[in-house]
C-alpha cells in the first residue's frame, strides 16, 4: 500500500505549540522538522498495523544453510555443486541408478498430474487471498497437489499421522545412510508417482525404515523437483502456548505432556513471494484437536481464511464424533477443495458457492472407512458437473475419469 507524504500547510503558520511541555529545538522547530514530526505522528498507527500484518504473513528470518538445498537436490536425483559435502556420494553406482529412477518418476508426475492440474487450476480455483496459508489435514507427504493447487501461498500447514523423522539423520554424511536409504524412499514414492495417491500401507512400511525414516526426505525431494530452494530445516514442537518452536530451543517447562512434533522447512521459490515455510505436524487428528484448551488447538485457532485441501481424507469428517473438527474447517476456510471423502455436501450451507467436477462414484467398500452414499451430492452431479482432467483422491482406485472434486468458495 502506498501512502502520500505530501502535506498541504498554509504559507503562514502560527508559532509551534509546546510538545509535552518542551520545544524539540530551542528557539522553535524548523519548518522541515515540524513537517517530519507531524508526518511521523500521523503515520505511526499505519506503520504499526503494517508491521503486524507483515509479521503475520512473513515467516521469520533464519540464516540459510546451503547444505539443506544440497541434500534436497541430492535426494531428488538433481545436480549439486562440486563444493557440496555430498559431492563424493554422487559417484556411487547406486546413486546413478537413483538419478534415473527419479528422472523417470518425475517425468511421469509432471505429465500425469502437474501439467494437467495447472491449467485447470488457473481456470477453476477462485481468486482467493494471495499469500496467506494453505491447510492440508490428513495430508501424508502429498506436497505436490497442495503446492500445485495453491502455488502462491506463503505458508503451508500439513497434518498427518506419519512421523516426520529426525533432521539429524539427513546430516549424517560420514556414514552410508544417505546412499543406503535411497531404495526405501524409491519404494515409498513410486506408487504415488504412478497414481497421484499415497497408499497408507506403503507409507507405514517404507517411511519407517531405519535409514532415512519419516516424511522429511520425501517432502524435500518433491520441493526440490518443484523448483524450490530449501534454506533451512528443523524439528519443531508445539509449546504450551500453542506456538511453533524449534525443538532445540524448547525448555523443559515449555513442553506439554503430550508434545506434538514435526518439521519446519524454510524455502524460497521463483517470483515475488520471498521467504516461505512448510510446517508438517505429525499427529492424529481428533475431535478435540482444535479445542483452545489444548496446545495444538491454540495453534490451529490462530488460522484465518485458509485455503483448505481435503483429499483421500478417510471420511472421518463425516463421523459425528469429529463434528468439532469439521465445523472448525468450515469456519476457518475461505475456499475448500476436496473429494467426497471430506466434508459432507449437505454441511455446506447457503454461504458457499460450489462447483462440482468429474464423476461421483463412491467406493462403498473401502477398507477401514465408513463411507456414506450422499444422495444429494449424486443428484447435484446428475444436474451439472464440469470436466476433471486428472485423477484425484480415491477416484484413482476406480480408474481414469472416475474421480470427483468439489471447489467451495465462501461467499
Amino acid at each position: 500500500m502506498k501512502f502520500s507524504t505530501k502535506l498541504n500547510y498554509p504559507r503562514k503558520q502560527k508559532p509551534a505549540k509546546r510538545l509535552y511541555g518542551k520545544r524539540l529545538i530551542k528557539g522553535g522547530t524548523p519548518d522541515i522538522l515540524r513537517k517530519m514530526l507531524v508526518l511521523s505522528i500521523l503515520m505511526f498507527p499505519v506503520l504499526i498495523a503494517g508491521i503486524n500484518i507483515t509479521c503475520l504473513m512473513q515467516p521469520r528470518y533464519v540464516s540459510a544453510d546451503p547444505y539443506w538445498n544440497d541434500v534436497a537436490r541430492y535426494l531428488a536425483g538433481m545436480e549439486i555443486s562440486g563444493k557440496s559435502m555430498l559431492w563424493p556420494k554422487i559417484k556411487d553406482p547406486r546413486y546413478l541408478d537413483h538419478v534415473k529412477f527419479m528422472d523417470n518418476l518425475w517425468g511421469m508426475i509432471e505429465k500425469e498430474t502437474i501439467e494437467l492440474i495447472r491449467p485447470w487450476r488457473n481456470q477453476n480455483i477462485p481468486g482467493v487471498k494471495r499469500y496467506g496459508t494453505a491447510f492440508y489435514p490428513l495430508s501424508g507427504a502429498d506436497i505436490i497437489n497442495l503446492c500445485t493447487l495453491f502455488p502462491d501461498s506463503r505458508s503451508y500447514i500439513m497434518v498427518a499421522m506419519e512421523q516426520s523423522g529426525e533432521v539429524s539423520d539427513l546430516r549424517d554424511v560420514d556414514s552410508q545412510r544417505l546412499i543406503d536409504g535411497l531404495v526405501p524412499i524409491q519404494r515409498s514414492i513410486y506408487f504415488y508417482g504412478t497414481c497421484n495417491y499415497f497408499q497408507t500401507k506403503v507409507m507405514i512400511q517404507e517411511m519407517n525404515n531405519t535409514l532415512l525414516p519419516g516424511t522429511a526426505p520425501v517432502l524435500l525431494i518433491f520441493m526440490a523437483r518443484l523448483g524450490f530452494t530449501v534454506k533451512h530445516v528443523e524439528n519443531i514442537g508445539i509449546d504450551g502456548s500453542g506456538s511453533i518452536m524449534p525443538l532445540a530451543a524448547m525448555k523443559p517447562g515449555q513442553k506439554p505432556e503430550k508434545l506434538i512434533r514435526g518439521i519446519r522447512i524454510y524455502f524460497t521459490g521463483k517470483g515475488e513471494l520471498g521467504n516461505r515455510e512448510l510446517v508438517y505436524l505429525s499427529m492424529r487428528l481428533e475431535a478435540n484437536s482444535v479445542d483452545p484448551a489444548m496446545p495444538e488447538g491454540r495453534f490451529f485457532n490462530r488460522l484465518r481464511n485458509v485455503k483448505t485441501m481435503l483429499k483421500s481424507a478417510v471420511y472421518i469428517l463425516q463421523d459425528k464424533r469429529y463434528e468439532p473438527l469439521k465445523n472448525f474447517i468450515l469456519r476457518k476456510s475461505a475456499v475448500i477443495v476436496q473429494d467426497d471423502s471430506g466434508i459432507l455436501f449437505k454441511d455446506f450451507n447457503g454461504g458457499w458457492d460450489i462447483k462440482l467436477y468429474g464423476a461421483y462414484n463412491p467406493i462403498l467398500n473401502l477398507p477401514g472407512c465408513c463411507v456414506l452414499k450422499q444422495d444429494d451430492l449424486a443428484e447435484s452431479y446428475r444436474k451439472q458437473s464440469l470436466p476433471l482432467p486428472f485423477n484425484f483422491g480415491y477416484g484413482i482406485l476406480l480408474g481414469p475419469g472416475r474421480s470427483n472434486l468439489m471447489v467451495a468458495k465462501r461467499k
